[in-house]
């Protein structure tokens, strides 16, 4: 498991969670958030709602159920407190906060303890970039949102913790950029405020490692001249899914010498990694377990709950719509149905030489990509 060498040390590793089985962990995180007189008031409230001992009833991932699908509008609508364990709530300044960018309507926000932030977005993807030989002591530059999102108080300690220093920066809104309609005449000139920005930089700068979204490195990349595209030796792409035909493209011809790694997850819940390169251009994401599980169940026919679909997983190697887990002890969302849909697959013998022994997912992208409440854009 991990065979790191000596000098490599990783926060996630450390972590009471990491190595054990998804419904110990699931356990833990239950008592936490259901403790009477310390747990979380969103669900003890939820608890007294439902008419049910989630301590006593919920022990394996499939007693989820019980809880039924989460509701997401709640995490817009009560303030942050309501879903800490009261017994963290005095102290505060262990707390990193995290908005969404509004994908599907008004933002969402959630919390991470500092130790769970960086084992999370920062010592997870250091650990697999590592493995795979992305740039180490390099110039980033990352394209794409600041704080209140989550990558962009994370995309420094990434950084840093590649040997580099704090990236340079250009900073975009992707509120204001997903209420302009696509290839208007506003949201081009957005983007091209964006590339005239990044230009600077990467006109003046040795630049080694790209990180942004794959819409915003499609237009920088027929903006670079050939010398500097070959002189990128990393690329991280966040924000948006990417497809098979768009990270052939820009392995084989926009940045032919770099190592291309990609990430899939969300503010939320946390992040996904691109564990090893795909000889066939498929993108195959593996959670860091067992904190957060990643499921695949049946597609919604119109007529079956969403509670009684949560225990009906597709088969592996079949698409069905992706279903997030978050089991922090800071911040518990079980049974969120994302908008993506994806196939199955079982953890590959690399994923388990890391520890990875849960499910990952294959190629997702937007169950109804001309669904007008999802609105995507630049991020």
């Amino acid at each position: 498991m991990l065979n790191m060498n000596k000098t490599d040390s990783f926060q996630f590793q450390n972590s009471k969670w990491f190595g054990l089985p998804t419904n110990a962990w699931l356990q833990i995180v239950v008592s936490k958030h259901f403790d009477p007189d310390h747990g979380s008031q969103y669900w003890l409230d939820k608890e007294r709602e439902l008419g049910i001992n989630a301590i006593k009833e919920i022990n394996t991932l499939d007693d989820l159920k019980f809880l039924g699908p989460m509701c997401e509008d709640d995490l817009r609508k009560y303030p942050i407190e309501h879903f800490i364990p009261k017994i963290y709530l005095n102290r505060k300044n262990m707390f990193i906060l995290g908005e969404t960018a509004g994908t599907t309507g008004r933002p969402k926000v959630t919390a991470y303890r500092m130790d769970e932030f960086l084992s999370v977005f920062v010592d997870w993807f250091a650990c697999i970039a590592k493995k795979r030989g992305f740039p180490v002591g390099g110039n980033w530059l990352w394209i794409g949102p600041s704080g209140p999102h989550i990558i962009g108080k994370a995309v420094g300690h990434v950084a840093m913790r590649m040997g580099s220093m704090d990236p340079f920066s250009i900073d975009f809104d992707p509120r204001w950029a997903k209420k302009m309609q696509p290839e208007s005449i506003g949201s081009k000139r957005y983007l091209e405020h964006v590339l005239d920005q990044a230009m600077d930089i990467i006109e003046t700068q040795e630049i080694d490692v790209l990180y942004t979204t794959p819409p915003v490195l499609a237009a920088l990349a027929l903006r670079m001249s050939d010398q500097k595209r070959m002189a990128i030796k990393g690329v991280h792409y966040g924000g948006i899914s990417i497809g098979k035909e768009a990270l052939k493209r820009f392995k084989e011809e926009n940045f032919p010498n770099a190592v291309h790694i990609s990430g899939y997850g969300n503010t939320l819940f946390g992040l996904c990694l691109e564990i090893e390169a795909s000889s066939t251009y498929d993108l195959d994401y593996f959670p860091l377990g067992p904190r957060m599980i990643v499921q695949v169940v049946e597609k919604d026919d119109g007529n079956e709950p969403g509670s009684e679909r949560l225990s009906k997983l597709v088969n592996y190697g079949e698409e069905g719509q992706v279903v997030f887990h978050r089991l922090d002890e800071s911040f518990f969302i079980p049974n969120m149905f994302e908008r993506d849909r994806a196939v199955r697959i079982p953890p590959t013998s690399t994923a388990i030489d890391y520890g990875v022994t849960q499910d990952g997912v294959r190629n997702p992208a937007l169950l109804d990509s001309n669904n007008p409440v999802v609105k995507t854009g630049l991020y």
